[in-house]
């Protein structure tokens, strides 16, 4: 972690930036009103009140994440052994979900016996054979023991599709909304903004794309309570035909709580398995 000293160092250095930005605005809004010069005054007056908020934001430690990022470090330099059977529950899936993050968050649709609609968010979806197309996926039990509706759902009738959506805030609050413990008679389609796409009930129009499944298999989880299923892909919904060799900009889950979007502030090719 760097130095807290080094932190407040860099935050000082932005909100003093900001405050001459200010400062400098006010006197030229000054100066050209007193020039005549009138229709230039809206602009600045914009960007006088954006650096307002920002330096707000600064100052009320919203964006204090900012100034104290993690130092790059190395297991040559530190390197300390965590038991990951000793630590309670929220530490160890903390620990497990900040390591192996980020990772797409996924909204599953599926349906009972009766038609109704049922959404989900997952975040332990992963590919794991592209020929069959085949992907695994890790279906827990709600807090009073009940298993979720999304495997009691493909146990009746085998299939669900699985949502990639924007990376924006509407999409993050919605799926917060369909993470929410329901009656049996009611649905997370009724009380979030999502909707389906006409002549599909389950296919939300908001997802940047789908995937349609089908239960393969559904195995034990050794010593967990969770149920893994294998899942087949049977087709895609996509709204670009073009291939997405970059990946695709959606919602990810990054640590244990946390959705933001998918990374891309630099990346390499790696291609020496084409070898």
């Amino acid at each position: 972690m760097m130095p807290r000293g080094e932190s407040m160092d860099k935050k000082a250095i932005v909100t003093d930036f900001l405050s001459r930005c200010i400062t400098y605005s006010d006197e030229s809004i000054a100066r050209k009103i007193a020039r005549g010069e009138n229709e230039e005054v809206p602009a600045w007056q914009s960007y006088r009140d954006f650096t307002a908020y920002s330096l707000k934001e600064v100052n009320d430690g919203k964006l204090d994440d900012w100034f104290d990022a993690d130092k790059t470090t190395d297991l040559l330099e530190n390197c300390h052994e965590v038991s990951i059977d000793e630590l309670e529950h929220s530490h160890r899936a903390t620990w497990l979900s900040g390591l192996l993050s980020p990772r797409p968050l996924v909204v599953a649709a599926s349906e009972n016996a009766q038609g109704m609609g049922n959404l989900a968010p997952l975040s332990s979806v992963m590919v794991v054979s592209n020929t069959p197309p085949l992907l695994v996926a890790s279906l827990s039990e709600s807090r009073d023991g009940r298993p979720r509706d999304t495997l009691v759902n493909l146990r009746t009738n085998g299939k669900a599709i699985l949502h990639l959506l924007p990376a924006t805030q509407e999409s993050a609050e919605n799926v917060d909304l369909t993470a929410t413990q329901l009656p049996a008679n009611e649905s997370e389609w009724d009380i979030c903004g999502f909707t389906n796409v006409k002549g599909n009930d389950m296919l939300v129009g908001q997802a940047v794309a789908a995937i349609q499944v089908s239960l393969v298999e559904e195995r034990d989880l050794p010593q967990a309570v969770a149920k893994l299923v294998i899942l087949k892909v049977e087709k895609l919904f996509v709204s670009d035909e073009e291939l997405p060799i970059n990946g695709l900009k959606v919602l990810c889950q990054h640590g244990i709580d946390r959705l933001t979007e998918a990374p891309d502030s630099w990346s390499v090719n790696v291609d020496k398995h084409y070898n």
